[in-house]
């Protein structure tokens, strides 16, 4: 397959993935056998719906060019690996990571910048991703806090009036 081939497949790669994608960021994959990579890649894609790409930064920049990614072009610097998180748990998506560079002792193999919701986070900001609820979880709080006043109401309605007590008490 000759080089120009290859990387219009790896820059189709990278637009597919983008489509659904929610979280963008890139690890540093110097050190990493290919036994790891695809070990990570399938706990990735199993647990939390992430794709794991292995491309040239200028390849994988070339696709995020006029996209709302754009702003992850200061991170493309060494050797990465694209994580494209396409569920909106991404918490879920970096403990994995962090999970299988913990397990396996991978502390070279950090995670670089990542864009959500198009802005760039460097890698000190991601304790503000990895602790942000899920979607459910938010809408889960948001019933809750509609549900306990709603509650009040009824039960407020309900409640047998002060000239009813009276009768029941003599």
């Amino acid at each position: 397959m000759s080089s120009l081939r290859r990387a219009l497949l790896v820059a189709g790669k990278t637009k597919i993935n983008l489509e659904n994608c929610h979280f963008i960021t890139g690890i540093n994959y110097n050190g990493l056998s290919v036994k790891q990579l695809q070990e990570l890649r399938g706990i990735l894609r199993e647990n939390t719906n992430t794709k794991l790409l292995v491309a040239k930064n200028t390849l994988v920049y070339k696709a995020l060019e006029g996209t709302k990614w754009e702003s992850l072009k200061p991170c493309m610097k060494g050797m990465n690996a694209w994580l494209f998180v396409q569920s909106e748990d991404i918490p879920a998506a970096l403990k994995t990571f962090i999970n299988f560079q913990k397990e396996k002792k991978l502390y070279d193999n950090n995670l670089g910048g990542a864009v959500f919701e198009e802005k760039l986070y460097a890698p000190q900001d991601y304790k503000v991703i990895e602790t942000m609820p899920s979607r459910a979880d938010v809408y889960g709080m948001m019933l809750g806090a509609l549900h306990w006043p709603a509650l009040d109401l009824v039960n407020a309605l309900q409640a047998p009036t002060a000239t009813e007590n009276e009768t029941v008490v003599a």
